[in-house]
């Protein structure tokens, strides 16, 4: 199969940096999606599972653990209305999402992102349950998110044209709060973690507030993002239907246009 053209990667990407937004973590990425596309057709059923934190083997099922983490939700705009009715539409359609989904998963776990489920037109991920430091989990979050839209843009759109198959649009909400990692299911059965918080319920709720795709942030988010990043925000005139307890203050979601520069280094 024809591999992902490198040629417009860096010419793409336009104004404030992430730390690991360099040459060698573009040509990573390349090498990465290229090896998933030489194999795509003999392993169309090779999705990549993230793991969870905490660690299984240490939390028994019935509890969890607290944290403070900043939660994103992957969503890919209009999943229902591709075709698949029949096989050859659902092979298609499996091929597209073993492209994307699994780079989308890499990318998280390339910024310290840990998923609790991948959904197969969407994933959750957590950031943040390895230190208390909630700016550091936020950065790591929002960087997440917009490497994930400049790799879609820059890199799997293209190829996908290329090889006449749907292109992806896909919207992505990140909030920040206190939330506990439980662990549910039956001993020596399925038993999965589950995140318990409203900042979760409030980071699937804001991604729904921009159906054309792109990223939305919670007010949490906003207030913790890295310096000169708030200059790209745009508040979102809808309520989410969340407010603060203590204000009862409405809580609001911003628009966050951020776009990369070429790495330069």
């Amino acid at each position: 199969m024809t591999s992902l053209s490198r040629s417009n990667i860096l010419a793409m990407l336009l104004a404030r940096q992430p730390r690991k937004w360099t040459r060698a973590y573009v040509e990573q990425i390349v090498n990465r999606a290229n090896a998933r596309i030489e194999n795509l057709y003999d392993r169309t059923s090779d999705l990549p599972q993230g793991r969870a934190a905490p660690d299984p083997s240490q939390v028994a099922i019935g509890s969890g653990k607290h944290y403070m983490l900043a939660i994103l939700f992957l969503d890919v705009c209009n999943f229902s209305s591709w075709p698949s009715s029949d096989h050859a539409e659902q092979v298609t359609v499996l091929r597209v999402m073993n492209v994307f989904m699994a780079e989308m998963m890499n990318v998280v776990r390339d910024f310290g992102g840990m998923f609790e489920k991948n959904t197969g037109d969407g994933l959750m991920a957590y950031f943040g349950a390895d230190s208390a430091d909630e700016e550091a989990a936020v950065r790591q979050a929002v960087e997440s998110a917009v490497v994930m839209h400049y790799v879609n843009d820059a890199l799997i759109s293209p190829w996908l044209a290329q090889q006449r198959f749907r292109q992806v649009t896909f919207r992505v909400g990140v909030n920040l709060g206190e939330v506990t990692i439980g662990k549910v299911g039956v001993p020596g059965g399925l038993n999965t973690f589950v995140a318990i918080g409203t900042p979760a319920n409030i980071a699937c709720k804001i991604m729904r507030l921009i159906p054309e795709g792109g990223i939305c942030i919670g007010n949490e988010v906003r207030k913790r993002l890295p310096p000169g990043w708030d200059t790209w925000c745009t508040p979102i005139p809808a309520l989410t239907g969340f407010v603060y307890k203590a204000s009862q203050a409405p809580y609001a979601a911003h628009r966050l246009n951020f776009r990369l520069a070429p790495p330069t280094v």
